[in-house]
């Protein structure tokens, strides 16, 4: 009996989904089982080199830690320790990616949340003396004899406070999006419009936009006109990339219940240490950006309940977009 039960406890340990570690006293590890040999990317072999004292230490007390598994996947792997009677432990390692993306999305919505807050706070108290100093200005230049040299400053400052009062708005639709109007629209149309408004960057930064759609309509329930920014803001960014020339490609593929959309430029990247800011409002890199773009764009694709995701390396980056055809009102 009690070899049949040491059997089927082998085989019920085999199968778990959570990974499980066996360790003697000094926290060398004698048996793992294949989801936990699958969690570290290791084979059997490899469990010589692993101790369970390690490992815990380099979680810095947090008792998480990031794996690679056999396919290269990253993943976030909780630890726990349970002490023995017979004075070995066990580990039991789940996986807790999902729940770790979903704490991360939840931090970065909360985030956009107050500095959106913030940031409309600060518009308003801007947006009623630009007001008057525009006016004051247009009041000037009516005033002034027609070969008045002072006029070109005038409308000079005219042109400034319109473009602050742009920038404005750039904050209002980021502090307060509007409403979600949802209706039937034809994906490949907003895409297209989208590209076509950046037709003219691409020429003069020599780039080539090259487009893949799949035949006939593509149907989706949304807001096209906040799509319409989304791809905009995505496609601008690409061809921006790519100051000496280059090539943009536009995918739009149908996944059943939802469709994909990426955008491939061929720049030289986003530089590693700032990936992780890129959706942050405000954080740019260009010198004359202000950092909304993309934020705006990841609310955006968040109220359509879709996902914005990216990729880079030294050969490019990639934006991968991707909704549900439906959207719950």
């Amino acid at each position: 009996m009690n070899g049949m039960l040491d059997t089927v406890t082998s085989e019920i340990l085999e199968v778990l989904p959570a990974g499980v570690m066996l360790a003697d006293e000094t926290g060398a590890v004698f048996y793992a089982n294949r989801a936990a040999l699958e969690y570290m990317g290791i084979d059997r072999d490899g469990l010589k080199e692993i101790n369970v004292e390690g490992m815990i230490r380099q979680t810095s007390g947090k008792k998480d830690l990031m794996f690679r598994t056999r396919d290269r996947e990253r993943i976030t792997v909780r630890l726990s320790k349970i002490p023995l009677s017979n004075g070995c432990s066990a580990v039991i390692l789940t996986d807790i990616t999902e729940i770790h993306r979903l704490q991360q999305e939840l931090l970065k919505m909360d985030k956009l949340a107050t500095v959106g807050e913030l940031t409309s706070g600060i518009a308003h108290e801007i947006r009623n003396p630009l007001a008057g100093i525009k006016t004051t200005a247009q009041a000037l230049k009516e005033e002034m004899p027609e070969n008045d040299h002072r006029a070109a400053y005038v409308t000079r400052i005219i042109i400034e406070t319109d473009r602050l009062n742009k920038l404005l708005l750039s904050f209002f639709d980021f502090a307060k999006p509007k409403d979600l109007s949802i209706r039937t629209c034809d994906l490949k149309k907003v895409i297209e419009d989208a590209v076509f408004m950046v037709q003219d960057g691409a020429r003069q930064n020599h780039v080539q936009i090259m487009e893949f759609y799949p035949p006939g309509t593509v149907r989706v329930q949304a807001d096209s006109d906040m799509l319409q920014q989304v791809f905009m803001n995505i496609c601008i960014n690409a061809v921006q990339a790519m100051q000496s020339g280059g090539r943009m490609e536009v995918h739009l593929a149908d996944r059943g219940p939802a469709v994909e959309i990426s955008v491939k430029d061929t720049g030289k990247g986003i530089p590693e240490n700032i990936r992780s800011r890129i959706f942050d409002p405000f954080f740019t890199t260009k010198p004359k950006g202000i950092g909304l773009g993309l934020s705006i764009s990841y609310r955006l694709i968040k109220m359509h309940s879709g996902s914005i995701t990216f990729v880079s390396g030294p050969q490019g980056t990639t934006f991968v977009v991707t909704l549900p055809k439906e959207v719950a009102i």
